[in-house]
């Protein structure tokens, strides 16, 4: 069942969380991002391996890519690389999340008159290709704090699933929210002893009206053994809550990667 969604699932603001220290002494706000509920525009673009690709050469024209000066408007990206068995629209991309559509929009025009990102372009060619004028795009929103199971591994690495899913027959917006806020209930009485590591999920709604999927359901994890726990803790203990879900809609196979931080505006390691 094909329906235009309004992204409003659980109608919870972001928030910007300032907290201080009880101690007399002067103190830095500490300021943190609550993504929740905000949301967000994510472009996929679908890449390939250069003559010259390896990890070190990949990482370095990561690195220069973030020194060339990123919009402000450029909320985070991470690339992946397949380990499902089989070709699919979503092996091997770029991602990128952007404030709004109109503001990647905004950002690409500046991007392709500037010479130093064509220079760019030009130069890691070698390395990777990846097809910016055909990008996927996306409303995006994390149903659940992700921070929540701590935050990804220092390096950046983590583990991704991405299954393309439709609603059923009589389901709508209403009845995908609820199922939503049940797996969050599910989450959140998690036995802690029985997880290990970073995990979130998020929901992608496809720009294109033509798509055949209506969400895209995003799992992300500390590596690909922990998401195999995860999977095999939803299975025996998902009760009514998987139940629901499935009830609400079908989901195929996932796409599983392996993902990196390309880049994180919050951490001067990957900013």
């Amino acid at each position: 069942m094909k329906i235009n969604f309004k992204v409003a699932l659980l109608a919870l603001p972001f928030l910007f969380i300032i907290s201080c220290s009880d101690s007399n002494e002067p103190q830095e706000p500490k300021i943190a991002w609550d993504a929740t509920n905000y949301t967000m525009y994510n472009e996929f673009m679908q890449c390939s391996a250069g003559e010259e690709y390896n990890q070190e050469a990949l990482d370095n024209m990561v690195e220069s890519w973030r020194d060339l000066g990123l919009s402000e408007s450029l909320l985070g990206s991470w690339g992946y690389e397949s380990v499902s068995p089989n070709e699919s629209s979503f092996n091997n991309y770029w991602e990128l999340s952007w404030s709004s559509k109109e503001a990647a929009d905004a950002a690409w025009e500046g991007w392709l008159a500037d010479e130093d990102a064509v220079a760019w372009l030009e130069q890691s060619s070698k390395v990777l290709q990846c097809d910016g004028e055909n990008r996927d795009g996306y409303d995006f929103i994390f149903p659940y704090d992700p921070y929540a199971f701590g935050d990804t591994p220092d390096d950046g690495s983590f583990a991704a699933s991405f299954s393309p899913c439709t609603l059923n027959e009589g389901m709508g917006e209403q009845e995908l929210s609820n199922a939503l806020i049940k797996y969050n209930s599910w989450l959140d009485n998690i036995d802690q002893s029985q997880v290990s590591g970073f995990y979130a999920y998020g929901i992608y709604f496809p720009d294109d009206a033509s798509s055949t999927e209506d969400f895209w359901f995003g799992n992300f994890h500390k590596n690909l053994e922990t998401m195999n726990e995860g999977n095999e803790l939803w299975e025996a203990t998902g009760g009514d809550a998987k139940a629901e879900l499935e009830t609400v809609t079908t989901c195929g196979d996932p796409e599983i990667s392996n993902g990196q931080v390309f880049y994180d505006p919050t951490d001067p390691d990957f900013s």
